[in-house]
């Protein structure tokens, strides 16, 4: 029974002292969490923009050949229809 009682003391008496450093504790990592969230969050906006900028060049190449090959085909038929 002394040391139910004990135990029940013990955890109220060391309570605030562990609330007060879970809180710095807590307060310390949302802001590690929050860095590394917007490191991420520039990680990927880097990603995203570096990868539609090679989708764009490939587009953009694709249509300049395609663009290149109609010219040669309206070219040639004028040929063999003269």
């Amino acid at each position: 029974m002394n040391d139910e009682a004990e135990s029940s003391r013990a955890g109220q008496r060391y309570a605030p002292s562990a609330s007060v450093s879970t809180t710095e504790h807590e307060d310390v990592l949302s802001d590690v969490d929050e860095e590394e969230q917007a490191a991420r969050l520039r990680q990927r906006v880097s990603e995203r923009r570096s990868e539609a900028k090679r989708k764009r060049i490939v587009f953009l190449d694709q249509l300049v050949r395609d663009l290149d090959n109609l010219v040669f085909l309206e070219l040639i038929t004028l040929y063999y229809l003269e």
